[in-house]
């Protein structure tokens, strides 16, 4: 009987996964697809993907990288955020209508007045575009509130696949909403705090950040320390930071897997079209 004995070196991965920077990466890498063929990523396809291409790192490429762990960081939606929500677009909507009515009650003004012909029709030309920027406005709320409830409905979809994976947790926060707008606070500081109790228990080898955001510079810095290796996944361009998901981070980790730089091939291979 011959036995195989590996001369690779284990090596523990962790995913520490910012799910809105990450998808905000491929909001940016969507802009190369044309229309019909854009793209949403596939937690199934990508991790994979993704550690598999860590190997092209030297100090990872004798090595036999092991996933331990995938936390997905996110901010959570509930009923009461999406009600909230949709009574302040209510109200938004309420007021928009009062302007509406306000500036056609001026327009039935102007067309009764005994006024010249063509400041009559310059001041109704005028109200009319104010009319309409009002309406847009108005649909923007509409929208919103749509867009939302499909997102609420849809992260109670993906929440509920995830947790049949034993490799996958998912890691809240209570999403914000204000001024028409929801928001996520808090994110950063649960993947820091994870990233640094994490290490100190020693429980992974290597880091592996998809997106990330510059607060947690600091944070990076410290698990290197600690004997980590850091590496970040993003969409960057040199010298365009608003077409970055991240800038000062790169230069903390030891590695930077720089989405912009993948093929078309790769990006399809992380990922679903939309239309699926």
């Amino acid at each position: 009987m011959v036995f195989y004995i590996s001369n690779l070196d284990i090596m523990r991965v962790t995913i520490f996964n910012d799910k809105q920077n990450f998808d905000g990466s491929l909001n940016l890498l969507n802009n190369y697809f044309k229309k019909g063929e854009k793209r949403f990523w596939n937690y199934e396809k990508y991790i994979p993907f993704l550690i598999d291409k860590l190997k092209s790192f030297d100090k990872l490429d004798k090595t036999d990288l092991q996933l331990t762990k995938t936390f997905f960081y996110s901010g959570k939606y509930s009923s009461k955020l999406i009600n909230s929500f949709r009574w302040s677009c209510n109200q938004k909507i309420k007021e928009l209508n009062l302007l509406i009515k306000k500036e056609n009650d001026i327009l039935n003004y102007i067309s009764q007045q005994d006024i010249p012909h063509e400041v009559k029709n310059r001041t109704r030309r005028h109200v009319e575009d104010i009319i309409k920027k009002i309406q847009e406005n108005r649909s923007n709320y509409l929208h919103a509130i749509e867009k939302q409830k499909r997102n609420y409905l849809g992260q109670k979809e993906l929440f509920e696949e995830i947790k049949k994976n034993p490799f996958i947790e998912m890691r809240t926060t209570p999403l914000k909403q204000s001024g028409g707008q929801i928001y996520q606070k808090g994110v950063d500081v649960m993947i820091a705090a994870d990233l640094i109790n994490l290490a100190h228990t020693n429980s992974y080898d290597v880091a592996l950040i998809l997106g990330g955001d510059t607060d947690l510079i600091e944070c990076v810095k410290l698990i290197k320390s600690l004997g980590k290796i850091v590496i970040i996944s993003a969409f960057h361009i040199p010298g365009k930071p608003l077409l970055s998901t991240i800038s000062d981070l790169i230069g903390a980790a030891d590695y930077f897997l720089n989405l912009n730089n993948f093929s078309e091939k790769e990006l399809i291979a992380m990922s679903d079209p939309l239309s699926k």
